[in-house]
């Protein structure tokens, strides 16, 4: 029989990176201030250049202590960093067949990461999420489940700070991971 996995590990584990963490927020809204799209995440790769080698290797190294994760998992060349609003309930196997993401939250606004199961709560600045890309999850304001969220059809830019959302991410390959997301 098989057994069930998460699609979502709220770590309670903070990075200890808040204020720069909320600074390249503020970076993101001034420099791409329709860079926060309704119902899908965007790569910010304009963004790479506000964030140094040393303040990267440091996350890696917050994220590892606090986590377990050893921090060779956490590959420099797998590091990006994102932006969107709300999110319907989808998954994204396609789009990332081979990984588990390791998420840092820079801002949530009063959004969170649900599953077909679970109801939104806002998630921290600095917060740690695990999260399999391959089970479905999405993004609503606090307090909603995956069924009272109208999906946004024009994808418009999200402006209202309460509904954005910036993180920071990590790929890490699944055989690497695979036993964190098993059930007990």
């Amino acid at each position: 029989m098989a057994r069930r996995r998460h699609t979502l590990i709220r770590t309670g584990a903070r990075t200890g990176a808040e204020a720069e963490l909320d600074a390249l927020y503020r970076t993101a809204r001034e420099r791409l201030p329709d860079g926060f799209p309704a119902e899908e995440t965007r790569e910010l790769a304009e963004m790479r250049d506000a964030v140094s080698l040393a303040f990267v290797e440091r996350l890696r190294d917050g994220v590892a202590s606090q986590t377990g994760i050893p921090a060779a998992h956490l590959s420099l060349d797998k590091f990006s960093i994102h932006a969107c609003g709300p999110v319907s309930l989808h998954d994204d196997r396609h789009n990332y067949p081979g990984v588990y993401f390791v998420i840092v939250v820079a801002h949530s606004g009063r959004l969170g990461v649900v599953d077909h199961r679970t109801r939104a709560t806002r998630h921290v600045t600095g917060e740690i999420l695990l999260l399999d890309p391959h089970r479905r999850h999405a993004l609503l304001p606090e307090g909603r489940a995956w069924r009272e969220h109208a999906y946004e059809r024009t994808h418009s830019p999200v402006h209202e700070e309460a509904d954005q959302f910036l993180f920071l991410c990590f790929d890490v390959p699944r055989r690497l991971m695979h036993e964190r997301f098993r059930a007990a």
